[in-house]
């Protein structure tokens, strides 16, 4: 299990850096990776597939440490940070969610700290999935289980998740988290996120 860091984050934009980063998965995937994000920015991470774009985003927010090299948040090793803060300053969505709790409505709020009512609605609005949740039997206090789910159904819950943990965070990683929306979805979701940005640094795996 990694170390746990104590060091509180101070305040910042959202700088990601990270300096002269390898991870090796079997194999080199990342070899000396320098690059730095500037706080506030939207950047775009494209590439084929197996080229190591999701050991990028994992890096980013601390899923993973790398074999070699530095990755820092606001100039703080994101190994030293506390993980309470660490987790409260990055949220991410991903292409294949897992969802927390018996409900819908448990789902989007898992996590800490718990959301109010009125963002886990305006999360799952912003995320194209109120009105689908909406028309189940009991709402967004269905059982998962009594509530099968388009795989994009489940992408936009993953999304109203990290969007109503969202008012804390500096950065937002979307590791491929709109990959399963059709057309008009997607330009929906794109249009709400880019309204709730509000000068977070965004990280958009694709």
């Amino acid at each position: 299990p990694p170390a746990r860091g104590t060091r509180p984050l101070p305040d910042g934009p959202g700088c990601l850096q990270l300096s002269t980063v390898t991870v090796r998965a079997g194999e080199l995937i990342l070899d000396g990776v320098d690059v730095t994000i500037p706080g506030g920015c939207v950047v775009a991470v494209a590439g084929r597939s197996g080229a190591g774009k999701s050991l990028f985003a994992a890096l980013a927010g601390r899923l993973l440490d790398p074999d070699q090299g530095d990755v820092r948040l606001d100039g703080v090793p994101l190994a030293s940070l506390d993980p309470g803060q660490l987790r409260r300053a990055v949220v991410y969505a991903f292409d294949r969610p897992v969802l927390f709790g018996r409900t819908p409505r448990e789902a989007i709020m898992f996590g800490g700290p718990r959301p109010a009512a009125d963002l886990v609605l305006s999360a799952a609005r912003d995320a194209a999935a109120l009105d689908f949740l909406r028309r189940l039997p009991h709402g967004l206090d269905t059982a998962l289980d009594e509530a099968p789910m388009s795989g994009g159904e489940v992408q936009r819950i993953g999304l109203a998740r990290a969007f109503a943990h969202d008012h804390e965070a500096r950065l937002l990683i979307l590791d491929d988290a709109m990959s399963s929306l059709d057309s008009i979805t997607e330009q929906q979701v794109t249009a709400a996120l880019t309204s709730r940005l509000g000068g977070r640094t965004c990280l958009i795996i694709a």
